[in-house]
């Protein structure tokens, strides 16, 4: 099995996964998650619009969200605003009462002026963060503040960035273009830029094995992107300093090229685990800063160059190519593939080209392949950057799903995303969104493939309302597709997706995302059918089949090393329906979340 390194204290995942799994087999019995004994309440939260006293319950629920999540509110009334005045009208308004329609739109217009007024307190209190939250949100709903458009709301941030000394994030739209490489500069440009890098040093005390002390130490790079010190790096090599159940001492420093014997105390201010990226501050003024390129720039066989302190060697320069783009090892975004040497201790160190712009930042390798190493793009930097510099950890946007890109079987449907699964409560379930329902569109804009419908959320805060376009999947024999459009409001996505659908849904629901199987309850206790398989799923790789019999037996998650475990007794059609226990095991984190 190939092993992925992080940095010069990494673990052998190996080793992680078998020491759990001896532990799982001995506790059979113990639920190390408190949800695995979940009584199975379902967070669903369709409001019944034939039903007006469920349509009344809603409406007070929209006042109470008013003050206090004010997007929330205008998203709900929008939908009960869709389904009972649109409804009323198709129906020559004999559906609905006079009285209820009037009610439900006033409501309608109420969190419309709430949400107004909210922009422009953003904008009286120079937050332009929730200013754009509130303007995108409205824009939806094609209502605009008078005198007000997003390239406005833009410019004042940047004059804020600007009033503030903050010239990294002012000048990230205004990056210039690589030199070519028939016309690189000297090797001066880069050489210049070494003093930029730095060696990141965590000292993590002492660890006991087999009763011996040993220094913890955890040993990365770092490079300055601003005047006041501010510097980029791997947020596993801090991660220690900002991990809430990390118990242990943890103390960052960092050394200067021109004097490694001197630890100068630094603090980390932003983080970002999906993207494994942090900003660090010290207070000292840097010898040199990077300039951020453009990675759009870059194309394989691009030449490129390395910085870092491998093994703590400082000011080590090493250079390749681009041996591949769009690889999917994160979460959320592609990474770079590069031939350049790297090795532990590399961490968090740039990637720059010819003209010394940073293109990426080096991340990881496959430590028993020599050259196959991999760099966060600098655009996904670019992308977060804001959000560290505001400190505390980074929130990226999802709508509560799980799903795959859908490629169309009949003339009649177009390419999308299929939302396989809904998290119950979350943003698809909020607007009603059925499962299975192939989305196409988000706020006019096409998206086709599910990586497309990401990145575009990625460049959406959380909390903002979102119109969604698509259709559900003909049913019938005559193959024609239901249009439709929901108003979703966009949640914060978790470190650990899983973990949250197993805190919300029943554990037979929460084996579709985690494992690709759809369970349908079939009998007493806890046995069901497998009534669909998601091709190239766990479930799919493992040998199960549609009509197999399985039967629940143990569910549990570790939120540390991300795995969830669960033993099933089955009867397979692939075994000749022979009785046997299996053992799966799923991350509680996948690509395929959005």
């Amino acid at each position: 099995m190939l092993k992925l390194y992080m940095h010069d204290r990494f673990d052998n995942l190996n080793k992680i996964a078998r020491s759990f799994f001896i532990l799982f087999l001995l506790s059979v019995f113990i639920c190390a998650f408190a949800s695995c004994a979940s009584s199975g309440e379902d967070y669903e939260n369709f409001v019944d619009y034939s039903n007006e006293r469920s349509v009344r319950y809603e409406m007070e629920q929209i006042v109470s969200l008013q003050m206090t999540d004010s997007v929330q509110a205008l998203a709900r009334a929008r939908n009960l605003f869709d389904n009972i005045i649109s409804k009323n009208n198709s129906s020559g308004g004999d559906e609905y009462s006079l009285e209820l329609s009037e009610e439900v739109e006033k409501l309608y217009d109420d969190s419309l002026k709430i949400v107004e007024d909210n922009f422009y307190s953003s904008v009286s209190e120079s937050n332009w963060v929730d200013a754009f939250r509130f303007y995108r949100s409205l824009s939806v709903f094609n209502l605009s503040p008078d005198g007000w458009t997003e390239k406005r709301i833009k410019e004042n941030q940047i004059r804020s960035w600007e009033d503030e000394g903050n010239y990294t994030l002012a000048g990230l739209h205004s990056v210039r273009s690589s030199t070519p490489e028939d016309e690189a500069p000297g090797r001066d440009v880069i050489s210049k830029k070494i003093p930029a890098v730095v060696t990141i040093w965590v000292d993590r005390g002492l660890s006991i094995q087999r009763g011996i002390g040993y220094a913890d130490i955890v040993i990365g790079s770092g490079f300055f992107i601003d005047n006041r010190g501010y510097l980029v790096t791997n947020y596993h090599v801090i991660a220690s300093e900002v991990d809430p159940d990390y118990e242990g001492y943890s103390r960052l420093y960092i050394k200067l090229a021109d004097n490694p014997d001197k630890r100068i105390p630094a603090k980390v201010v932003g983080w970002d685990p999906v993207f494994d990226l942090a900003l660090v501050k010290t207070e000292i003024s840097p010898p040199e800063i990077f300039q951020l390129g453009s990675s759009k720039d870059l194309r394989l066989g691009t030449r490129i160059y390395a910085i870092g302190s491998p093994a703590g060697l400082e000011q080590t320069l090493t250079s390749g190519i681009v041996s591949a783009q769009g690889r999917r090892l994160l979460s959320l975004g592609d990474v770079l593939q590069i031939d350049a040497p790297i090795n532990h201790g590399n961490s968090g160190g740039p990637i720059i080209d010819e003209a010394g712009l940073v293109q990426a930042v080096v991340f990881a390798g496959i430590e028993s392949y020599e050259g196959l190493n991999f760099a966060i793009p600098v655009e996904l930097l670019k992308l977060i950057l804001p959000q560290l510099y505001s400190g505390g950890i980074v929130s990226h946007s999802w709508l509560g799903a799980y799903g795959k890109t859908f490629a169309p079987s009949s003339l009649s449907e177009i390419a999308g995303v299929s939302a396989v699964y809904n998290v119950p409560g979350l943003s698809l379930s909020q607007a009603g969104v059925p499962e299975n329902a192939v989305i196409t569109a988000v706020n006019g804009a096409a998206v086709k493939t599910l990586e497309e419908l990401q990145y575009y959320l990625l460049n959406e805060y959380p909390g903002t309302i979102v119109r969604l376009s698509g259709y559900l999947p003909a049913t019938d024999n005559d193959g024609s597709s239901e249009n439709k459009e929901w108003y979703a409001v966009l949640y914060a996505r978790p470190e650990k997706p899983g973990a949250m659908i197993i805190e919300r849904d029943l554990q037979s629901r929460a084996f579709l995302p985690l494992f690709g199987m759809k369970l349908q309850k079939i009998g007493s206790k806890r046995q069901y059918s497998v009534s669909y398989l998601i091709p190239g799923s766990i479930a799919d790789e493992s040998g199960f089949s549609q009509n197999d019999v399985v039967e629940i037996r143990d569910f549990q998650a570790d939120l540390k090393t991300g795995i969830l475990f669960t033993q099933i007794y089955a009867k397979r059609r692939k075994s000749g329906y022979m009785e046997s226990f299996i053992g799966l095991g799923a991350s509680l984190d996948s690509p395929s979340y959005f």
